[in-house]
């Protein structure tokens, strides 16, 4: 008994000293640690389904994603909310109010890819 308290005391110890790196407010190439993959539509899956959705979102002051609007997606309305759902999540990058633009590509093979080019704007 005495030993299983010991061990308890040293693992709740070593737990709480543990450091965790910290993150810029954003990065500066405009790539965030924060960008949240999008999950791939069960239905588009199972009847095998891939395509592209464009959207475009400006940056708040808090460095999270907003205003998000889908610019274009093949096939039309498949990968659209999740596609939302994903980028709304997005924090962390440096703000600003003008549209940045991200294709994101769902493939059976791959899952789902975000291509945002860098210091790129509408």
């Amino acid at each position: 008994m005495k030993y299983l308290v010991i061990i308890l005391i040293v693992l709740a110890t070593g737990c709480a000293n543990k450091q965790t790196p910290s993150t810029p407010a954003y990065a500066p190439d405009g790539q965030s640690a924060y960008r949240k993959q999008p999950l791939y539509p069960v239905q588009a899956q199972a009847q095998r389904i891939e395509g592209d959705v464009e959207a475009s979102y400006t940056v708040n002051e808090k460095g999270c994603a907003e205003n998000v609007r889908i610019l274009s997606a093949q096939p039309v309305d498949i990968f659209d909310r999740e596609t939302l759902r994903a980028i709304n999540n997005w924090c962390g990058m440096k703000p600003t109010s003008i549209p940045q633009k991200a294709t994101i590509t769902f493939r059976l093979n791959g899952g789902s890819q975000v291509g945002v080019p860098a210091e790129q704007s509408l």
